[in-house]
């Protein structure tokens, strides 16, 4: 955490992020379609700003902004299933991946959050089909980075905390 400002000052621009959001709508979404579509992404675009505020917040801030970036990450896994639902997409879960060597907590926020920030940027198949053909694509791949960035933070939040002092 470098305290020096924000690594991707463009997720603080609304304009901006409301044009990533509304960029993942196939062009023959309908109402539903589009508002679950821009409910997913807007809550990865909260997920990504507690992320980047984790990793460039003074270390004082590191323990709430960390604890606040694995609750976004957790709220949008709970409404992953039902809104897979309203558009008719079998909701997989979150399929974490295997277990690797050990990588410092900040490092493992900033590889996932990166990740994510990659998907948001992307327009994976938004260009065509409905928002259940483009969910039914990305949804587990979605679903990992964002559990992986709330697992990091978890991580960032368990090493910065003085563990001697409980008791």
């Amino acid at each position: 955490m470098s305290g020096t400002g924000p690594r991707r000052p463009w997720l603080y621009d609304p304009s901006l992020g409301g044009l990533l959001i509304r960029g993942h709508r196939p062009p023959t979404a309908g109402a539903v379609d589009s508002v679950v579509s821009d409910t997913v992404w807007t809550d990865v675009l909260g997920v990504l700003r507690w992320a980047d505020a984790t990793l460039c917040c003074r270390p004082e801030l590191a323990g709430g902004t960390a604890w606040r970036t694995a609750a976004a990450s957790a709220a949008l896994l709970r409404r992953l299933p039902g809104l897979c639902d309203e558009v008719g997409v079998a909701w997989v879960g979150a399929g974490g991946g295997p277990e690797g060597a050990p990588v410092p907590a900040v490092e493992r926020l900033r590889a996932a959050a990166d990740r994510l920030a990659l998907r948001l940027c992307s327009r994976e198949g938004a260009v065509a089909g409905s928002v259940a053909a483009v969910l039914e694509v990305v949804l587990t791949d979605l679903a990992r980075d964002v559990d992986e960035v709330g697992a990091a933070a978890i991580a960032v939040l368990t090493e910065s905390t003085d563990w001697t002092a409980a008791g």
